[in-house]
């Protein structure tokens, strides 16, 4: 356990870019275990594409092939897409690959697209202005083809120009998910190139409400697990993630076959996120890591759902998340929200009704999570647009905590730290 105790402390939160600081009396304040950070990145990256954690190296699964697909994570993840694309660019031409041969795929699931000036700061401007980029859209068929069948008899459709390369890549970080069990690895799949049907089913109340669709948790996640055997069905060439410690600095580099890949790096990951604590909060203050992870409410309940891991039911959860993009207005999530008037009356729609929306997940977590505790949200968010939401706004947070008195757990760093309580079996 990493904590702090202090009668008086100044608490720098992870909020939007610059942070946000607070001063709170007598709070237990958790981090994730400290990681060192990659002097190298870039050598460290090259070094394993040149020599994998599993399998043959860039060069050879390249050799005897023409066309090449780069899968990279959309705006809304904190990958160093900077350092990866350019330097995987780089080693493809050195394998012999042709620049118009290079097709670069957004994995948006259904998040929406990116600006070209987005994709720019994402890619960096040189390989966003002079090399294919496709955006996903996991709601147009036309754009995608059928990969293969679930076990279940329904049929997995995956982008075109990423399913027609020869050589597939996909590349992201690994960090806790708080129902998929840890992000990277077959998650590029499904959901990030896949259909929207087939992430309804993968999202769908039945399969969201395990409580195996959790923190941390792989196997006997049904979430998981329907991710993986997309991903099988798909079996993407190679694997390139990394984790990243609490300063968004490069931590660990994780490249070969997908599967053998991933499990190496979540593994890396719950070592140093997990942490264990010894009793519930009357009031749990979290963010969401910052930008761009809090760049909108919907990705908001991540940060949220950590800190229910650890809160006393009738207690208090204080999200601090800037969410420069809005709720986004009018998203999915934004329409979802607005069908009914309390968190019981829409976690009971969603539960019953019998067809899956579009990011009804994330309502459904939130308002799961609103059943035992009240949620405040501290943000750019105007007043109305937080009660429209269904939270309640909080203009300061020392204040509020001292109102509220009892006692207070703090997760500066959002989803990077997972508390967890260990319950005896009676209890769990």
């Amino acid at each position: 356990m990493t904590a702090m105790w202090e009668n008086k402390m100044e608490i720098v939160l992870d909020y939007g870019k610059k942070g946000l600081k607070i001063d709170l009396d007598n709070a237990d304040v958790f981090y994730p275990s400290p990681q060192k950070a990659i002097e190298n990145p870039v050598e460290a990256i090259r070094s394993k594409l040149h020599a994998p954690d599993f399998g043959p190296t860039l060069k050879e699964f390249f050799k005897g092939k023409k066309t090449v697909a780069i899968a990279h994570t959309d705006i809304t993840r904190a990958t160093p897409n900077t350092i990866i694309i350019p330097l995987l660019i780089e080693e493809l031409l050195a394998a012999g690959a042709r620049k118009e041969d290079i097709t670069l795929v957004n994995m948006t699931g259904s998040h929406r697209p990116q600006t070209q000036a987005e994709l720019e700061g994402m890619l960096t401007a040189e390989v966003a202005r002079n090399y294919k980029c496709v955006q996903h859209n996991s709601f147009d068929y036309s754009t995608m083809t059928e990969a293969g069948t679930f076990g279940d008899g329904n049929t997995l459709y995956i982008n075109k120009e990423f399913m027609d390369a020869d050589l597939k890549i996909c590349t992201g970080f690994i960090e806790p998910h708080f129902f998929a069990g840890f992000s990277g690895g077959p998650k590029a799949i499904l959901p990030g190139l896949s259909d929207i049907e087939s992430i309804m089913r993968n999202h769908n109340a039945a399969r969201i409400a395990s409580p195996l669709a959790t923190w941390g948790i792989t196997e006997g996640n049904p979430v998981w697990e329907n991710i993986r055997e997309g991903a099988r069905i798909v079996n993407p060439d190679l694997l390139i993630n990394v984790a990243m410690d609490t300063k968004n600095c490069i931590s660990g580099v994780f490249v070969g076959k997908w599967e053998e890949t991933h499990r190496k790096g979540y593994e890396f990951v719950k070592r140093h996120a997990m942490q264990k604590v010894e009793k519930e909060y009357d009031i749990v203050i979290t963010t969401n890591s910052g930008y761009p992870l809090d760049m909108n409410l919907y990705q908001c309940v991540k940060g949220i759902s950590t800190a229910a891991q650890i809160v006393k039911e009738g207690g208090v959860i204080i999200m601090a998340g800037e969410c420069s993009d809005g709720i986004p207005d009018n998203s999915h999530y934004h329409n979802i929200l607005k069908m009914k008037n309390t968190p019981e009356d829409l976690f009971r729609f969603i539960m019953e009704n019998e067809t899956t929306m579009p990011e009804q997940w994330q309502a459904q977590i939130q308002t799961r999570i609103q059943k035992r505790a009240k949620v405040y949200v501290y943000s750019s968010l105007s007043d109305d647009k937080i009660k429209e939401a269904m939270f309640f706004p909080c203009k300061d947070i020392e204040k509020l905590v001292a109102n509220l008195k009892g006692s207070a757990a703090v997760l500066p760093k959002g989803p990077q730290t997972i508390p967890y309580i260990e319950r005896s079996a009676d209890k769990s």
